[in-house]
């Protein structure tokens, strides 16, 4: 019988030994599951910050692209409206067709002008 509760007393003596050793791994998972929540919900509010830029970024691009569709509009109506603008495109044309300087002078242009986009359109020789 003493063989008996001799066992019974190391069983008990394991037994509450693998229930702490059980109990400090339980306590330290959970210390890491806390830790890994906190990161979680760190890393949620950054990333919550960063939509929100995005965001933000999104609806001031609209405004600019918004914006340079104006001005582009307004530079359009400016250019059909002035004279000067339609005669360098027509001198340009000019050019292209094969016309010297002096055409171009004649055609109302300063020779300055003439020759400056001769050289800017034309073949690299002035007449």
């Amino acid at each position: 019988m003493d063989n008996l509760v001799y066992i019974a007393a190391v069983l008990s003596l394991v037994l509450v030994v693998c229930v702490v050793l059980l109990a400090k791994r339980q306590s330290r998972l959970q210390r890491g599951l806390a830790e890994n929540r906190e990161r979680i919900d760190h890393l949620m509010d950054e990333l919550k910050a960063l939509y929100a830029g995005a965001a933000g970024q999104g609806s001031h691009i609209a405004r600019i692209e918004e914006q340079i569709g104006q001005l582009s509009d307004r530079q359009e109506q400016i250019d059909e409206q002035d004279p000067t603008s339609q005669s360098y495109s027509e001198a340009i044309e000019l050019i292209q067709s094969g016309a010297s300087v002096d055409e171009l002078v004649r055609h109302g242009l300063r020779r300055e002008e003439a020759e400056l986009l001769m050289r800017l359109h034309g073949e690299q020789s002035l007449d």
